[in-house]
């Protein structure tokens, strides 16, 4: 019984330590985890992109869920979009009376946050915290 338990214990420890390795990250790697604010208020939900800005790498994308996101990302400078669609409506899909309706969606952020952005992050090996504090004034 003290064999299989210790072969049990071992095969546990084992898979413990191959996720928590396969969850770090590596020298062409960072994981960032952060905040994004809208107005001093957690932004409800939305896309944040990190993007290459020497176009050598590939993006990065995570969802926004009550401000917080994580993502692990290509080292380097990084040109950041942020986005938040936000529904305004409804539309049917065909010109006809039992058409199926589709959500109409606007984006809610300033487009200096996404196409026009001016964002900008450095990316390092390990983890980071970013914080991205948005308003939508102009």
């Amino acid at each position: 019984m003290t064999n299989r338990l210790s072969h049990s214990a071992f095969a546990l420890l084992t898979t413990c330590a191959a996720l928590l390795l396969g969850c770090s990250t590596d020298s062409k790697h960072g994981s960032v985890t952060g905040t994004v604010t809208l107005d001093g208020q957690p932004l409800a939900s939305g896309l944040i992109r990190f993007v290459p800005a020497d176009g050598r790498t590939a993006s990065a994308d995570a969802t926004i869920e009550t401000g917080k996101f994580s993502v692990v990302v290509p080292v380097g400078e990084k040109t950041i979009w942020i986005s938040a669609p936000k529904v305004v409506g409804k539309r049917k899909t065909y010109n006809t009376p039992d058409s199926p309706t589709i959500d109409v969606v606007q984006e809610l952020l300033p487009a200096r946050y996404n196409s026009q952005t001016t964002l900008k992050c450095t990316v390092t090996p390990g983890f980071q915290q970013s914080t991205f504090e948005l308003t939508s004034g102009k």
